[in-house]
């Protein structure tokens, strides 16, 4: 996965942050106010809790393997929310390349050395 602010850097993204166990906002940039942030991040972490049971169930009724939920995503209307782990983005749907922000929250995380 790639930082935040490259995240929010992408076309069509509107905010991107990060939420806590306890469903406060870790981290967060983007074009929305703080306490709209804070329930999004309160939405996100009960929306976890939901999508880590519904893998268990599947886990376990559909011998597949569903183990360890990578992620989840919301998409209403024109706008998109995707969460992988405690990280989530807000984007305009018509703006912005799914696929890529799928590889950018959902593939490895960043490899080798910072450069500064």
């Amino acid at each position: 996965m790639i930082g935040l602010d490259r995240l929010f850097e992408r076309e069509g993204v509107i905010a991107a942050g990060q939420f806590r166990e306890d469903g406060t906002v870790a981290r967060a940039v983007g074009d929305l106010s703080p306490e709209t942030l804070e329930r999004i991040a309160r939405l996100c972490r009960a929306q976890q809790a939901q999508a880590e049971e519904a893998v268990k169930v599947l886990d376990e009724t559909t011998e597949m393997d569903w183990s360890s939920l990578n992620g989840w995503m919301v998409w209403g209307g024109k706008y998109v929310l995707c969460v992988s782990g405690n990280t989530g983005v807000i984007a305009d749907a018509s703006k912005t390349d799914i696929d890529q922000l799928m590889v950018d929250l959902f593939g490895p995380p960043a490899a080798g050395r910072p450069i500064y």
